[in-house]
């Protein structure tokens, strides 16, 4: 009775603040809205998750207020591909049917097992367009950005400049920070749409906490630094590094099955050769180092370059780097690294202990648990932090096609989904079915459905996934504020954290340099097409530095070092050289650059 009498109240406030007819005051619309603002948080108090919808609108937990639409049935395509998995009944699951008692909308989804950017040109090209779509959009002029900027200046898609500021949750996407002034300027706002905005930029963090801390760096076993009297967290600069693993070496550590260990590995392809590397660099955004008397020069052309990567030649020629580790898959570094058979191991923390938990090793041998040495520093002694740039500077994007009959109900749910009541509903489900909230407010999964994610049950997230769970939210978030709200960016983070690889996230935090991301400008050089086609694409770089990883000798590998630099600048009859000055004008002209 009591929500039956609310959502009659609110009815009568709501109808003589929305309709014209209703002949009042701006003051006494600002008191009707206060007055039903203050029914809502009464009825919070009481216990409600929501305000009821009433008459043609609803009244969402944040006081945001929403049209209600008459069951209204829309299909969103997300462009990906690998299909996308979705509850078997899209119109009837629990979720689905809780946001419909809302809002009066309901979302079918829709993948694809084709090429992206192919699948874009058919649409396109038919006409055949769902009401919404949801693709790639990293920005520049290649791939799924550039069909989709053909569409937008040819009037293909549904300008949405003046309908955002009527959705607040979706509004926020263009904010500075959650994008980057770089790709707002170049891309969402692309000079072809010629002043409209056709993109909903997707994916992106809502505030600082709210990007993931991808916890990188270089990890080793416990023992060693036990059995070698080593302090990890005194270990800063490259020389530190190379000294304990020379003694790592030499002790003759053994791993779980009594085989002789590799000092240290990568994961796939070398990936996160770049930890061992570090103390080599500037802390910066950009691939661009500022020299001496302030000028700018492409990072592989300096002499930083040359010994960051003759520093691992030294490495492989010693025997103290893993020889596999450049062509070794995931599946090669999980054996290596959970088996103890790498003392050392590169990249992010989390991985490491997935590989460890795939043979138990913690279990067998607690001491052998990989800890993190350092965090070593930068190479002006400054410690290391995740730099991430003001803002995503590419994305993916939420759009609708020009003709579009539906597009309120569209920007309705979207919106509504990007709310902290959607964000329960699409993140978490009902109330009391498979989420309670704990003492502190934030929506936790019920505790035997944990207690199986935690045991390896793949069934929990197929079940969760047919009542609606978890497959909505992810394509359909825009300034993403879940860590801030609920404690954790994923369901089960907070519960399931280890609590070591938190700890060393707080010793490298998250920092956002702020400034127009040079990166972004320096494609503006007139025959940008050309030095990217040498200098930033394929792997020829990758090449040369492999080449000289093996060589017999320093001199050797310095020598072909030398050779890709003076490959990049003699390269297309010295371009380069052009394309520096030109980077400096830039730099130099356009302001508040984060170099």
């Amino acid at each position: 009775m009591k929500r039956r009498i609310l959502g009659i109240v609110l009815s009568a406030v709501m109808m003589c603040s929305l309709l014209s007819g209703c002949g009042k005051s701006d003051e006494t619309d600002s008191t009707n809205v206060s007055n039903a603002m203050q029914v809502q948080e009464e009825s919070k108090d009481e216990g409600s998750n929501a305000v009821e919808a009433s008459g043609d609108t609803y009244i969402g937990t944040d006081g945001t207020v929403y049209k209600k639409f008459d069951d209204v049935k829309l299909t969103m395509l997300i462009n990906w591909n690998g299909g996308f998995k979705t509850a078997t009944d899209q119109y009837n699951n629990e979720v689905a049917a809780a946001i419909r008692e809302k809002i009066g909308v309901t979302v079918e989804f829709e993948g694809i097992m084709m090429s992206e950017t192919e699948k874009l040109n058919l649409m396109f090209a038919s006409g055949d367009m769902p009401d919404i779509i949801n693709a790639p959009y990293w920005g520049g002029t290649g791939g799924e950005t550039a069909v989709i900027k053909k569409a937008g200046s040819e009037g293909r898609l549904y300008a949405i400049e003046d309908l955002l500021d009527d959705y607040p949750h979706l509004a926020k996407s263009y904010n500075i920070g959650v994008i980057s002034e770089a790709f707002l300027d170049n891309d969402l706002d692309y000079d072809g749409f010629e002043g409209h905005r056709y993109l909903i930029p997707q994916e992106t963090a809502g505030d600082i906490a709210d990007i993931t801390n991808w916890g990188y760096g270089v990890f080793v076993r416990g023992d060693v630094l036990d059995a070698l009297g080593v302090d990890g967290s005194t270990i800063k600069t490259y020389e530190d590094l190379y000294d304990l693993m020379v003694m790592a070496k030499e002790y003759g550590f053994k791993d779980v099955n009594g085989n002789d260990c590799i000092v240290a590995t990568t994961y796939h392809e070398g990936w996160g050769l770049d930890q061992y590397q570090i103390n080599f660099d500037q802390k910066k955004t950009s691939s661009y180092t500022t020299l001496e008397d302030g000028t700018l020069t492409y990072d592989s052309l300096t002499e930083e370059w040359v010994e960051k990567n003759l520093f691992i030649w030294k490495l492989v020629n010693e025997g103290l780097l893993d020889v596999e580790c450049f062509k070794h898959t995931d599946a090669q570094a999980d054996e290596k690294v959970g088996n103890g058979t790498a003392l050392f191991a590169a990249a992010q923390y989390s991985v490491i202990n997935n590989s460890t938990k795939l043979t138990g090793l913690y279990a067998s041998n607690p001491e052998l648990r990989y800890i993190p040495i350092g965090p070593m520093t930068y190479k002006d002694g400054s410690p290391l932090v995740q730099v991430e740039q003001e803002g995503r500077g590419g994305t993916p994007a939420i759009f609708f096609p020009s003709d579009s009959e539906n597009i309120e109900a569209a920007l309705t749910w979207l919106d509504f989904m990007n709310s902290e009541e959607g964000l329960i509903l699409s993140k978490y489900g009902i109330e009391g079915d498979t989420f309670a909230y704990n003492e502190d407010g934030q929506p936790r999964l019920n505790a035997d459905l944990l207690q199986r994610k935690a045991e390896g049950d793949a069934t929990v997230d197929e079940e969760l996934r047919q009542k609606g769970i978890s497959y909505m939210h992810g394509r359909t978030l825009v300034a993403d504020t879940s860590y801030t709200l609920f404690g954790e960016k994923e369901v089960g983070d907070a519960d399931a954290a280890d609590p070591n690889v938190e700890a060393y996230k707080l010793l490298r935090p998250v920092e956002q340099i702020p400034g127009y991301a040079l990166n972004s400008l320096v494609s503006e050089y007139e025959n940008y097409a050309v030095v990217s086609s040498f200098a930033f694409e394929g792997t020829t770089e990758t090449d040369y530095k492999q080449r000289s990883y093996f060589a017999a000798t320093e001199e050797e590998a310095r020598q072909i070092l030398l050779d890709y630099q003076e490959y990049l600048m003699t390269k297309e009859n010295g371009i380069f050289q052009d394309y520096l000055e030109f980077v400096n004008e830039i730099a130099n002209s356009h302001g508040n650059v984060a170099r």
